[in-house]
């Protein structure tokens, strides 16, 4: 299955908003999940970490391997599509996390990538299992951590494992919609009105979701393309996602291409350029509103380091055009240096 990467957001923030959806289960915890209380196995992390991961979170496991859980027990995520190129069809609700592990003494410069792998199974209702992607190491010791991407097929009740050699960490938690209220809405409009670029950006997400309970495609265009222009690449990349499924607008592919490969010359990376990279890769794979070019395709996809959409586009290609591909992104990044 092609990879469509999403804005990476942070669980650890989402918990933390009160950002609210209809979704397509409830928000709140039924008795049937289990879902792991901090107090299941109360850890406070050696210093210089804090006592409290962020407010109403607390940390979780062993100093061997600890992470931080939402006292309520309810990851919050949104929605994004996923293309099977066999198929093109795309599958909804699909929800993706960012998730941070800390393990006492890991240093990324000693002990290079992180050994952890992630695991996890729906427990109230049958479901494929989840998707990890390669877990990059963050920060510098002592508080060096590892960061895993989650994909969820679905929602409900989840179980998840973190495996690191002989060290397992498992919790439970509902992953639910976002939830927005009115107040957030109005709170967001104020700023976003006064130009902040952040704020312009998440309430066009915001009316794009559904978030206040259903989509407003106009609105979400307002605000997103307001953002897009004050140079934002998660808003150019979600304008061109709205461009390429024709969600407000008549689909245009040439738009879409334009705004992801906007997005795509950001560095560094923050989420919005590798998600264009990775999209405006996506359409010079099938030609659509671009030339059909697997050399082009390839150099964007090696640009996000997506394995899946990497791999698919090198069989199709000979050998000589890998190398020209990889040239091409070689170069690519000596004039995109981060600073």
């Amino acid at each position: 299955m092609f990879s469509r990467l999403l804005v990476l957001i942070s669980l650890l923030l989402l918990t933390q908003a009160s950002l609210a959806q209809q979704s397509q289960i409830p928000g709140d915890v039924p008795g049937t999940c289990p879902v792991t209380k901090a107090s299941d196995q109360p850890f406070i992390p050696p210093w210089p970490h804090p006592q409290t991961p962020y407010p109403g979170g607390s940390w979780f496991g062993t100093d061997r391997l600890w992470m931080a859980l939402p006292a309520n027990g309810i990851w919050r995520a949104v929605r994004f599509s996923a293309t099977d190129p066999g198929l093109g069809s795309k599958t909804d609700w699909w929800v993706e996390a960012k998730v941070s592990w800390w393990r006492q003494g890991y240093d990324w410069r000693v002990d290079g990538e992180p050994k952890l792998k992630v695991t996890g199974r729906r427990l109230d209702s049958p479901a494929p299992p989840l998707i990890t992607d390669e877990t990059n190491a963050v920060g510098r010791a002592p508080k060096a951590y590892m960061m895993v991407d989650i994909s969820f097929p679905t929602l409900g009740c989840w179980e998840i494992t973190g495996h690191y050699e002989g060290d397992d960490l498992t919790f439970v938690v509902w992953v639910a919609g976002p939830r927005w209220t009115e107040a957030d809405r109005k709170a967001y409009l104020s700023r976003a009105q006064h130009g902040e670029v952040g704020a312009q950006f998440w309430l066009g997400a915001a009316y794009e979701q559904g978030w206040f309970g259903q989509a407003d495609f106009e609105e979400a265009l307002r605000w997103l393309r307001k953002a897009a222009t004050h140079g934002d690449p998660d808003a150019q990349n979600a304008l061109g996602q709205m461009y390429e499924d024709g969600e407000g607008v008549q689909q245009d592919y040439v738009l879409a291409a334009k705004w992801y490969r906007t997005a795509a010359e950001h560095v560094p990376d923050l989420g919005g350029a590798g998600q264009g990279r990775n999209n405006l890769g996506l359409l010079y794979l099938d030609g659509l509103g671009v030339p059909k070019d697997y050399e082009q395709a390839y150099m964007w996809f090696s640009l996000t380091n997506n394995e899946t959409n990497l791999s698919h586009a090198k069989a199709q290609m000979t050998p000589d055009q890998v190398l020209e591909a990889e040239r091409r992104a070689a170069e690519w990044r000596t004039h995109h240096v981060e600073r």
